[in-house]
């Protein structure tokens, strides 16, 4: 269900480190924004067609090793994403569940420095690496919904093992969605919820690595009130969790195979709900903390949703 809006620079060791272009490349990349969704990441929207456009400003001036420190090696990364998404939600049912699917198309601008490489690269917004997911199910309950995907990303982004600003990540990964949120009373006010991803990847152009699989929970517990009878506010906390859960294929320029990444994130958020256009805007920040091999910062994300 979700989108590759900015890459994670990754997997990078703490001793005899290579900092080149070639080693960034190689190891960049999730196809998974960290907190994407938010406090009801596991909530479909009802059946009908659905337009969401997600922004997301991503900074980071620390980059961790294996053991979670951070690299004195002037390290600063800036992300804009803008992802366009299309949903539809069938009447049709398998299994009990209503049959939808959904396809996002990502725009990617970033720059990235290493003052201790003396790696200076930019890259304006172009087409990062398309995901479709043609099998959404989601079962709606009393006080519960459940959610199970399958996707896939396919490389349409540009990507060189050259350059350390690509916006794409050079290879295709296979996406499984799950999770559920419960509502604790029956005006489903009060919510909270968990939605999973995993992601399992094919070998990356130029450098024949295969990236490590990766386990991703996301979700957060929010209250939603009734204001002027129009309007539906929904603040709230959220959170993330990141775990690659197997080694990469090979080593690579400067990188361990066997350092893994991980990132945890926590945040708060509101969601502004107008009725009579059937319009929402979800403004989210999210701070990252606990992170090894793999950048550590701060994103800000702005979600637009238009149901038809």
């Amino acid at each position: 269900m979700k989108i590759n809006t900015f890459q994670r620079v990754t997997g990078l060791a703490a001793s005899g480190l290579l900092w080149t272009a070639s080693s960034l490349a190689a190891t960049s990349g999730s196809h998974y924004p960290l907190g994407a969704e938010g406090v009801k990441a596991a909530s479909a929207p009802p059946p009908g067609v659905h337009y969401r456009m997600y922004n997301t400003w991503y900074e980071s001036s620390t980059i961790t090793n294996n053991d979670g420190d951070r690299l004195p090696v002037g390290f600063d990364l800036d992300v804009y994403a803008q992802v366009h998404r299309i949903v539809q939600i069938t009447d049709k049912t398998v299994l009990g569940a209503n049959w939808g699917y959904n396809f996002l198309i990502p725009l990617i601008d970033q720059s990235i420095s290493i003052t201790s490489a003396g790696i200076n690269e930019s890259e304006s917004l172009a087409l990062g690496d398309v995901v479709i997911e043609p099998i959404t199910l989601v079962w709606f309950r009393e006080q519960f919904d459940a959610v199970f995907g399958l996707g896939v990303v396919a490389p349409t982004g540009d990507y060189s093992s050259h350059k350390a600003a690509n916006p794409g990540l050079g290879y295709w990964s296979g996406l499984v969605t799950a999770g559920g949120t419960y509502y604790f009373d029956q005006e489903h006010s009060w919510s909270i919820s968990t939605l999973s991803r995993t992601l399992f990847h094919g070998k990356q152009d130029d450098t024949n690595i295969r990236p490590g699989a990766e386990f991703i929970l996301e979700g957060g517990i929010g209250k939603e009130f009734m204001y002027k009878g129009s309007w539906m506010l929904r603040p709230g906390i959220n959170y993330c969790a990141y775990w690659q859960v197997s080694d990469d294929s090979k080593d690579g320029q400067g990188v361990n195979a066997k350092e893994r990444k991980r990132a945890f994130g926590l945040g708060a958020e509101l969601n502004v709900f107008y009725l009579p256009w059937k319009l929402q805007a979800n403004i989210r920040y999210m701070e990252e903390f606990e992170t090894k091999n793999t950048s550590e910062g701060s994103s800000i994300i702005l979600t637009l949703t238009k149901s038809f």
